[in-house]
């Protein structure tokens, strides 16, 4: 019954764009969610899918150690590309870096990749992480990065492209207090059926740059200011770089025309719950693509 009162409230918020644009938007999500999701019909990877490579970028903090190993050992075991780089973007911590040994990754100074160093942008935890992935954009050597929440792990092999295709995943979620932050940056209130909340995902380079440049035009300051001072607000769940990304794909017809939907087939589960993730992963279904192990449930 819930589903149902937030699919109707959606449908009649959607109205405000028009009747049979709220009529699409309905039957748009409810093939995502329903037919999409079961039988997606993509294209199998091919050869040079596999082989183009990525950089990952990883933003953590010392209290994601636990569940991060295992992040890292799961890319190592399932990402079927090759690594340009594997990053781990965080704070100085012997902890972390002892891990970054491990997995053959790097530990970059989150300095290096913000904006603005940290202390001066007056932030931290899940905004300060979101400002680094999309400052990537101008730090990763390659043409697209995967951006990857510290506490995800994959299970399975996962590839990121189709056909030449980016592969764009979506999921179930709905955060309502997104379409605030979506308004202000792209002027409408026009939204996706489906939400682009996974805790990974590919980034193209160029997209995340036209992003940025949207904001600052729209803002008429820098894109990180116009995020802390008109969008988030002082909120914590206020605004989303995977929905902005997401967003900034689907309204651009040249970029839209590079991605393949494809739904994520991701668990959220609580911090508690990692320790039993040998148990987990024996009974997960084989279409499951990830664990998510969130610390913010706790």
């Amino acid at each position: 019954m819930k589903r149902l009162a937030i699919a109707l409230q959606s449908i009649r918020r959607e109205s405000a764009n028009g009747t049979g644009y709220a009529l699409g938007w309905f039957l748009r999500r409810f093939h995502l969610r329903f037919v999409h999701k079961r039988w997606p019909c993509l294209a199998a990877p091919d050869d040079a899918d596999r082989a183009r490579p990525i950089t990952v970028v990883i933003p953590a903090i010392n209290k994601d150690a636990d569940v991060l190993d295992h992040c890292l050992q799961s890319v190592r075991e399932h990402l079927v590309h090759p690594l340009a780089a594997l990053w781990i973007v965080a704070p100085e911590s012997p902890r972390i870096r002892a891990l970054a040994e491990k997995h053959g990754a790097t530990l970059v100074p989150e300095d290096t990749i913000l904006p603005r160093p940290a202390k001066d942008l007056g932030t931290r935890g899940w905004v300060l992480q979101q400002l680094i992935k999309l400052n990537a954009a101008h730090h990763v050597p390659t043409a697209e990065y995967l951006v990857l929440d510290a506490d995800t792990v994959f299970l399975k092999p996962q590839c990121f492209f189709r056909r030449g295709r980016e592969v764009l995943r979506y999921s179930d979620q709905y955060e309502l207090l997104y379409n605030r932050s979506l308004e202000l940056v792209f002027g409408d209130r026009r939204r996706f059926p489906v939400s682009f909340v996974t805790h990974h995902m590919l980034f193209n380079v160029a997209a995340v740059r036209a992003l940025l440049a949207r904001m600052e035009q729209r803002f008429s300051r820098p894109w990180w200011e116009a995020i802390l001072h008109e969008v988030d607000k002082g909120h914590l769940i206020s605004f989303s770089e995977y929905e902005l990304y997401g967003h900034q794909v689907l309204r651009d017809p040249a970029l839209r025309k590079r991605v393949s939907l494809e739904y994520w087939n991701g668990w959220d589960l609580d911090g508690r719950d990692l320790p039993s993730l040998a148990d987990l992963r024996a009974s997960a279904p084989a279409t499951l693509n990830t664990f998510s192990f969130h610390r913010h449930t706790q």
